[in-house]
């Protein structure tokens, strides 16, 4: 694929003599692959000439493209209003962006062009456009996978990971080191934070990182949500990077002061052992990007099941649970609640804070750490909790950044550790990215490629919607006895719906095809298993583990006909986590083969 800067600049555009070699335009950069899909990554100044550009090279034909945005700050969507191909008719664009709790990203890019600003309105532009809110997960983009994370910025931010072509791209713009003092530069291993974005860098072959900061500066800058040189060098060599784009420079810096920047950021990479190349990113920029054969390996690890990035689903509560003691504290965190619309409950009282995440089932917790270790022991009384959706809340905790409260914040189950003290916008995003990484944990399962036949092959079997049959009654009987569990079916998964010809411990007759489990195990002729659906990004919020009957634990044996069709699962189920035996999974494996055999008997 093809990477081109057109703009590397941060906070606000900086034109002038100072500022040739490495651009003043703000943030844009334009992936392209070998197939020609076009990815345009933040629409900054930069925008303008990347339209231009496109404009010229498509002499009058039309420009199809994806506009990805990694959050709303005036930097990152100025340029938009002045994208050529916006403007031309028989373009297609779809831009795609981080949703809020309140406002879609059209709501929000329509703003900065309402009649006060702007002399056309964004639903008046002649090209096709189309928006997409994103929360983190996975899509695609024609032939390019995307891979999105919440960044660590006082505003809702989305990195993009881009995998095609066999090589990997990550645009991480705005981001604060999550632990303060790594802004100086050590090991990221030390916060589990900064371990996990690494983690999701990692085997990239060209990082995009903001590096906004020098290590001497930073202390000054804390909460401003942007990353030092050192932490950048840091997360590349615990990540395995190959190439690092030393990006959104900051508008103070000039072009000889940018090149100090790089010459220190190469020392430090000389010092800690890191032997990537660091360039920093400069307009007019473009380089071809090949994956390494050595990191296949890591590129294949990261192709686990994830949430879908689309946003689709509402987040599951509008209530906030609030304690803290601390009149200031308490004052910022319901503040931040409140700024998103949310209905707030306040106390200062233990007990209180308990019975009202009993009560209300929060969609997140925030909780002040006392000197006393009393919040931890609200966290402790939650994850307590017999009901899962309430002892799985996502729960924040706010205190010093003293050494002696990270063991606890692990021990204790915390979701995250908020630095005290915290800008409200900052608990403000915390708090959306939160709620929205809570609504997006259900993935419906994709359609098995042979999907026509198999829905022939099961409607020819003539079992769907016939009564019950003993014949298929004692193998639900006999698994559920074997593996000691409550729920036994044999579902058959047809076009819209599964539906049980047989069914033990529920009284459901079918379900729609997007709450399946089965329609996952569908999709090859192995064994799904879910020890904790509580803990997998597929399955925690679907309703029949969210809700009724509160399945915890499901593994589904695929129904293979003799002619490969899969047209159901003999699956189990149980309200607790576990995980099945060798021996547990053979007799599974064996009532299965004499249930698919049953089905193709007269």
């Amino acid at each position: 694929m093809k990477v081109t800067f057109w703009g590397t600049r941060g906070s606000i555009a900086k034109a002038g003599p100072a500022t040739v070699r490495y651009g003043g335009n703000t943030s844009c950069v334009a992936v392209r692959s070998d197939a020609g899909t076009l990815a345009v990554i933040d629409c900054g100044t930069g925008a303008h000439g990347l339209g231009q550009h496109l404009l010229e090279e498509a002499d009058g034909e039309p420009i199809d493209g994806h506009i990805l945005v990694s959050h709303t700050h005036w930097d990152h969507i100025q340029g938009l209003p002045f994208f050529a191909p916006l403007f031309q008719h028989r373009c297609r664009w779809r831009i795609s962006g981080p949703s809020g709790l309140g406002g879609s990203l059209s709501e929000v890019l329509a703003g900065q062009m309402e009649y006060t600003y702007f002399p056309v309105a964004l639903d008046q532009l002649a090209a096709s456009v189309t928006h997409q809110d994103l929360v983190e997960g996975v899509f695609e983009i024609d032939d390019i996978r995307v891979e999105t994370r919440f960044l660590n910025h006082p505003a809702l931010t989305l990195g993009y990971r881009l995998e095609v072509d066999g090589a990997v791209v990550v645009y991480s713009s705005d981001h604060e080191p999550h632990a303060h003092e790594l802004g100086g530069g050590g090991d990221i291993g030390r916060d589990r934070y900064d371990t996990a974005h690494a983690e999701w860098i990692a085997g990239a072959d060209l990082l995009i990182h903001d590096a906004q900061y020098l290590a001497s500066e930073f202390d000054d800058h804390i909460g401003w949500g942007h990353s030092t040189v050192e932490y950048v060098v840091d997360v590349a060599r615990r990540a395995d990077v190959a190439r690092v784009a030393l990006y959104h420079h900051d508008p103070n810096r000039t072009d000889d002061q940018v090149d100090e920047l790089i010459a220190v950021a190469r020392a430090h990479a000389a010092s800690t052992g890191y032997g990537g190349e660091i360039f920093g990113a400069a307009e007019g920029m473009t380089l071809t990007v090949r994956g390494d054969a050595s990191r296949r390996d890591v590129l294949e690890a990261r192709r686990r099941e994830l949430p879908s990035a689309l946003a689709t689903r509402p987040g599951r509560s509008s209530s906030v649970v609030v304690f803290a003691p601390t009149e200031p504290i308490a004052e910022v965190l319901a503040g931040a609640a409140r700024d998103e619309g949310l209905e707030v409950v306040v106390t200062d009282d233990l007990h209180a804070a308990l019975a009202a995440v009993v009560q209300h089932a929060p969609g997140i917790v925030l909780a002040e750490a006392v000197d006393d270790d009393g919040g931890f022991d609200l966290v402790a009384a939650i994850r307590d909790l017999e009901d899962p959706v309430r002892s799985s809340v996502p729960l924040l905790m706010v205190g010093p950044s003293a050494a002696r409260w990270r063991p606890d914040a692990l021990e204790t189950g915390i979701t995250e550790w908020l630095v005290w003290p915290a800008s409200r916008f900052y608990v403000r995003t915390k708090v959306r990215a939160w709620l929205l990484r809570r609504a997006n944990r259900w993935v419906n399962a994709p359609q098995p490629p042979d999907e026509d036949a198999r829905l022939a092959a099961l409607h020819d079997l003539g079992v769907l919607d016939t009564d019950p049959e003993v014949r298929f009654d004692r193998h639900t009987s006999e698994i559920s006895e074997l593996l000691d569990v409550p729920i036994a079916l044999v579902t058959m998964v047809d076009a819209d719906r599964q539906w049980f010809k047989s069914k033990l411990g529920i009284d459901m007759r079918e379900t729609p095809r997007d709450m399946s489990f089965c329609a996952h195990a569908i999709l090859d002729d192995q064994l799904l298993e879910v020890p904790d659906a509580m803990l997998d990004a597929r399955f925690a919020d679907n309703p029949v583990v969210a809700a009724g009957p509160r399945l915890r634990f499901y593994a589904g044996m695929p129904l293979v006909l003799r002619g490969g069709a899969v047209v159901g699962t003999l699956c189990v189920a149980d309200t607790r986590p576990r995980k099945l035996s060798e021996d547990e999974i053979d007799h599974l494996r064996r009532v299965a083969r004499n249930v698919a055999d049953e089905l193709e008997r007269p």
